[in-house]
């Protein structure tokens, strides 16, 4: 699954829509649905898809398939939430190809409502609506995996000031529910991590969200709060998605941030290309989740938030699974 992108100009409406629309788990009742479309006509004007290119094919899932070509006849499908093809026209694809197995890989190794939370709740229902009864894994998340730490490294390396003087804000655009989403929490490992790997000081990788009306701030701070805040000479940003979801690119944020800097005695600001691993990195993924049991897990097979997040899926679908139960 992935977020996915417009591929033009008029896409670009419906699009948003689709996206603030996820800021709850049931669908937006009538009365709401005008004032999140009137949200969505505000955020389409900072929407620019000039440099926007759509490829005909996905790199990712032909590099998957290929890294996976010793484990058996293996197809890679990709569905969007928010843009096509969608999670039901694949889902049909998918059952036509007869599967025996179903991997079901989320939109970001961190778990949030708005975004892997909607994606196991579009699948579930496009899977049902297409007939499609195989036996499936479903990965919730894998903040910590170590395919992921390795490029958030790398990522954080080619931009930060040599000698540890600088500080590293990790950024995901804010897709929280209410009510105990783990996005924070999961953010705030992975800051602990990759102050290990950097070998940098406590506190000077800190986290922060983008923020999207609507949607629960998670107990992170916004981006622009994180920068005001912070007291090193340089900052490097690093986007924990490929693109921020409300703007066509990272890089549409690149000047406003940098005022702020500047405003804020930071004497440089850079950004980091996006983090998006590559397909062949998700494979070690795909095969754990293949070698344990059918139904929810995380990119270790245990749960990797607290029983104070009930939003995570990975506890209570393992009861659910108990029962004969699929999920709500």
């Amino acid at each position: 699954m992935q977020p996915g992108q417009p591929a033009a100009d008029g896409l670009v409406l419906p699009y948003l829509q689709a996206l603030l629309a996820a800021q709850r788990q049931d669908p937006p009742s009538l009365p709401m649905r005008p004032l999140l479309g009137l949200r969505a006509r505000r955020m389409a004007r900072h929407f620019l898809l000039d440099d926007l290119t759509s490829p005909a094919e996905d790199p990712m899932g032909t590099e998957l398939e290929n890294a996976l070509w010793g484990d058996g006849v293996v197809r890679v499908f990709t569905a969007s939430l928010f843009a096509p093809p969608s999670p039901i026209a694949i889902a049909h694809d998918v059952a036509a190809f007869r599967p025996d197995r179903l991997v079901l890989l989320p939109p970001s190794p961190l778990f949030s409502g708005g975004l892997n939370g909607i994606a196991l709740q579009a699948w579930d229902r496009a899977a049902k609506a297409a007939g499609l009864d195989v036996v499936a894994s479903t990965l919730c998340c894998h903040p910590t995996d170590p395919a992921l730490l390795r490029t958030l490294v790398t990522r954080a390396r080619e931009v930060m000031v040599p000698g540890g003087a600088g500080s590293l804000l990790l950024v995901m655009p804010g897709l929280g529910w209410s009510g105990g989403d783990p996005l924070g929490w999961q953010m705030d490992r992975l800051a602990a991590e990759l102050s290990r790997l950097l070998e940098l000081p406590a506190g000077r990788v800190d986290v922060a969200r983008l923020d999207v009306t609507g949607f629960d701030d998670a107990g992170l701070p916004t981006v622009e709060q994180a920068i005001r805040r912070t007291r090193c000479p340089a900052l490097s940003i690093l986007p924990l998605s490929p693109w921020p979801l409300v703007r066509a690119g990272w890089g549409d944020y690149l000047d406003e941030w940098r005022d702020l800097a500047a405003a804020s005695g930071i004497l440089s600001l850079t950004l980091a290309r996006p983090a998006l691993a590559e397909g062949a990195d998700l494979a070690p993924l795909v095969r754990q989740a293949l070698a344990g049991r059918a139904g929810v897990c995380s990119g270790f097979g245990r749960r990797l938030c607290p029983d104070t997040h009930g939003h995570c899926p990975h506890k209570r679908m393992a009861v659910a699974a108990m029962h004969g139960q699929t999920m709500a």
